[in-house]
């Protein structure tokens, strides 16, 4: 169990019992398939993608040279989903797809704002410099997997969102093989690099406080939509590499048990965290808005939201800068999302058709941004991986 990587045990063990537990553990695990397939896939340099998309697509026995690794992770992804099941995630995932743009600025403002919280699960990126040197990016390529994973089917095994997320999970232990082969990680004050634990915590962003900031911007959903989209990220996260342990936990109850136990546990932020806090504000302001005074109003917008939807501690911390828009949203947005979803009530649009057309207009403007393309190199081109081959950290930090 890392030590000094958990804080106040004792009372995260008298609030949340075994989960605290399991958590604590789970820091220490990462992704044992994934990362020996990586460590075979590495000699293929540029050819390791196409070879995995064939395996996938294919069959393991299309790809003569395929490595046992890669053969075994294959054969370890989760089973499909049954008639009912795929039912339910996708009503569950339209529920939320159609909020469209307001997705978006929960993405932006709260479900990649709190990654910033915990200095030792941001070390990875940290190290690595994606955060400094690649921020819009790494931004874009999120929103874009959000896209394909969120498209009607998209967690179909020959979708995009399906095969991009097994490339984020791939991605995931190509950066762990760096970081532990450069000397500089500290596996017991810190738990393994982009681990379990701090995988599960990315779970929970995109599931509950999605749903949970959608609501409060006016949002409604049914029981069952709640259910099918927990179960929707439980397929998800199932796919990404989390522990089957852990895959029961994606329900509303206990993923609101593990948001509290991760702000409990895990220290506060640092200045890394808080520079990039900022950074990622500021560059997601500047997408797409070429005049100076726009720039100047989305960034009112989104810091006001920051506060808005992750509450005013979290954003003090992470020290946003405050704006009147945290006031100014909450009195308008929830009227105006009521009124929008009481027209196309009224009109008979259902929320697979709304879902559809919200994904469409969020695809042409990630794709008008012009950083991201689309199909299955929405995560990252081979050659962008490949340059982390190069990757010398910076010195560690406490």
């Amino acid at each position: 169990m890392s030590k000094s990587r958990i804080l106040n045990g004792a009372e995260a063990s008298r609030r949340h019992g075994v989960l605290a537990g399991t958590y604590a553990a789970a820091i220490m695990h990462a992704d044992p398939l994934a990362d020996a397939a990586v460590e075979a896939l590495h000699l293929f340099h540029g050819r390791w993608w196409p070879m995995v998309l064939k395996a996938l697509e294919e069959g393991i026995a299309a790809v003569p040279d395929a490595p046992p690794e890669l053969a075994a992770l294959i054969a370890s992804l989760p089973p499909e989903p049954t008639p009912e099941e795929r039912e339910k995630m996708e009503r569950g995932s339209a529920a939320v797809a159609r909020a469209g743009d307001s997705a978006g600025l929960v993405l932006q403002c709260a479900s990649l704002m709190i990654d910033y919280w915990s200095p030792p699960a941001m070390k990875p990126l940290v190290m690595t410099g994606t955060l400094k040197k690649d921020t819009i990016h790494r931004l874009t390529q999120i929103n874009a997997w959000w896209i394909e994973l969120h498209r009607p089917g998209g967690l179909h095994r020959d979708q995009d969102g399906y095969k991009t997320t097994l490339h984020v999970r791939l991605i995931h232990a190509f950066v762990r093989r760096m970081i532990r082969g450069s000397g500089a990680w500290d596996r017991e004050a810190w738990g393994e690099p982009i681990n379990q634990g701090d995988l599960f915590f990315q779970v929970v962003g995109f599931s509950k406080l999605m749903i949970d900031s959608l609501q409060r911007m006016g949002y409604r959903f049914t029981a069952e939509e709640k259910e099918g989209y927990y179960l929707f990220w439980r397929h998800t996260a199932a796919l990404l590499g989390v522990e089957k342990v852990l895959l029961p936990y994606v329900n509303e109850t206990d993923c609101g048990r593990y948001w509290d136990l991760w702000m409990l546990t895990n220290p506060e932020p640092d200045a890394e965290g808080i520079a990039l806090a900022q950074t990622t504000l500021e560059a997601v302001a500047g997408i797409g808005n070429p005049s100076a005074p726009m720039r100047r109003f989305q960034l009112w917008l989104m810091r006001g939201a920051t506060y808005w939807l992750l509450g005013g501690e979290i954003g003090r911390k992470l020290q946003v800068p405050w704006t009147q828009a945290g006031h100014f949203l909450p009195l308008v947005y929830k009227p105006a999302v009521r009124i929008s979803e009481a027209l196309a009530k009224w009109r008979g649009v259902d929320r697979g058709q709304a879902a559809a057309r919200a994904i469409r207009k969020l695809a042409i403007g990630n794709a008008a941004v012009g950083v991201v393309p689309e199909g299955t190199q929405v995560v990252s081109a081979p050659d962008r991986l490949e340059a982390l081959a190069s990757f010398k950290p910076g010195a560690p930090t406490a």
